[in-house]
């Protein structure tokens, strides 16, 4: 019955709709883009893969350049609705067959949706603007793992974080792996990439924001972090730690850390950055 519908549909809109095949430059691409992020001199286009990235894709609201569906994978009628509701959304929309979908997707029984879509990045000169009074911001420093980040991402967007601002970016943000560890977060939480920390330090200060640093050395207890306006959390690479700027601003900067009483010395940045955004975003403000 299904299989059914989904013909009805595919010949409704089958002026929009064209096969591809695995030798197709669009497959290449998009091949590109699921193995090592983004394939595209913009730097903002990602593959998102699965019915639950593509529900998260349209709840956000993000331009969906080009879906690809595989109905010999769709069997419900959710499938249906999502198929329906991609179509309408894309910008263009190519059918692809079980065998081509077996190539670009590494896991067991896929669902047979994927699709393009850019990033919402926020310019530097723009973040002022969308950010609320008593912001509370996150800034990544040099992190190197892409599914640190979306980890950090999916914390940022259920503790009610304002923007995540990036200093020394070592990956993509188009990463498949960040992507897909933010959960939908990387698509609705404003993103903007400072070129230096120095940059994003007196961004910071220059706009009044208490900067806490993320440092397993300090002495102060996370607990101890209290918001008493513009609120900014700083981490840093695991390997290098943060950039010597961060060490510079003077008193609006303060150093916590996240007690350790076995014998490891820290934790995962992911897990650190997340203790942290959940503990100062449920902190009334002073």
């Amino acid at each position: 019955m299904i299989s059914t519908e989904i013909a009805l549909l595919l010949d409704k809109y089958r002026h929009k709709i064209k096969a591809v095949g695995m030798h197709h430059e669009k497959i290449a691409e998009l091949r590109r883009m699921l193995n090592h992020g983004t394939a595209d001199q913009s730097g903002l286009r990602f593959a998102a893969e699965g019915m639950w990235s593509q529900q998260k894709l349209l709840m956000a609201g993000l331009p969906i350049s080009a879906f690809y569906f595989c109905p010999e994978c769709a069997y419900s009628r959710e499938a249906f609705h999502l198929a329906q509701s991609m179509i309408h959304a894309a910008g263009e929309v190519c059918l692809i067959s079980k065998k081509v979908l077996g190539k670009l997707v590494d896991r067991d029984k896929p669902d047979g949706f994927l699709s393009v879509a850019e990033l919402p990045m926020i310019p530097e000169h723009e973040l002022e603007l969308i950010l609320p009074d008593n912001a509370l911001v996150m800034v990544l420093d040099g992190l190197e793992s892409p599914g640190n980040i979306g980890t950090i991402l999916r914390s940022c967007d259920g503790a009610g974080v304002d923007a995540l601002l990036i200093c020394n970016p070592k990956v993509r943000l188009t990463h498949p792996k960040l992507i897909k560890a933010s959960m939908g977060a990387a698509f609705v939480i404003p993103m903007v990439c400072f070129a230096a920390a120095e940059h994003c330090v007196d961004w910071l200060v220059s706009r009044g924001y208490e900067i806490y640093l993320a440092d397993s050395s300090a002495e102060e207890c996370y607990k101890a972090a209290r918001r008493g306006g513009n609120t900014a959390l700083v981490a840093g690479s695991e390997r290098y730690g943060l950039s010597e700027a961060w060490h510079g601003g003077g008193d609006a900067i303060r150093k916590v850390s996240i007690p350790m009483h076995g014998i490891c010395d820290s934790l995962n940045v992911g897990i650190a950055a997340s203790i942290l955004i959940y503990e100062i975003s449920t902190t009334p403000l002073d």
